[in-house]
């Protein structure tokens, strides 16, 4: 069983698996009102049944089977071993899911310490002009993020980075500038001039655009 670490009265999505309980298939378009759902704090001698008021407040389908009950600051208000315990009930059409049990560690908010990652990564620049040598000013440089490299982090939180799109304008020289993650692939467009390329960023501190192989 999976284990998720949380901050302690800190309200968080908890996932749920509703898996058809004879065959095992996804099953979807459950309503919170067909679910039993129920869950114990670390000093607690038995399970409380939590009351759901539905989406998009404390429930939500994700697709596929997968499901996501949202928990309140009370509920991760105890540091330690949360458990919580999902089950059909009578509201819900044959078949029944198979029971879901999920565990997650709830962190003290006075003693947790975020993770950090150090990144590498590469300034990417150029110049843009026109056909007379002129300066292109203000024009737009983006770079969509397409794939990151597997990126390793301080416990507790390894992972990756959120980041979509890396955007510059150019300046009264026409230059830009994009810092960008080493490894990634990105897809750089610059509208201006009709340019677009997708290219994988090389392991370097600093290169011109126009100069990468």
């Amino acid at each position: 069983m999976a284990c998720v670490r949380i901050l302690q009265g800190t309200p968080t999505w908890l996932t749920v698996i509703a898996a058809d309980s004879g065959t095992g298939d996804p099953r979807t378009g459950i309503t919170f009102n067909q679910l039993d759902v129920a869950f114990k704090k670390a000093t607690d001698v038995s399970f409380s049944l939590k009351t759901l008021t539905g989406p998009p407040t404390d429930f939500r389908e994700n697709g596929n089977g997968v499901y996501e009950v949202l928990f309140d600051a009370s509920d991760l208000a105890v540091v330690g071993s949360f458990l919580y315990v999902v089950n059909s009930n009578g509201a819900l059409p044959s078949p029944a899911i198979r029971q879901f049990i999920g565990q997650a560690y709830v962190e003290s908010s006075t003693s947790y310490t975020p993770g950090t990652i150090a990144l590498s990564t590469n300034v990417i620049t150029g110049n843009l002009i026109d056909l007379h040598g002129d300066a292109l000013v203000g024009e737009s440089v983006s770079a969509r993020v397409v794939a990151m490299p597997t990126i390793q982090g301080t416990s507790p939180n390894i992972g990756g980075i959120g980041v979509d799109i890396v955007s510059a304008q150019t300046d009264a020289s026409g230059f830009f500038a994009l810092e960008l993650v080493q490894g990634a692939l990105v897809d750089i467009v610059i509208p201006v001039v009709n340019y677009r390329r997708t290219l994988t960023v090389p392991s370097n501190s600093s290169d011109t655009l126009f100069l990468i192989p």
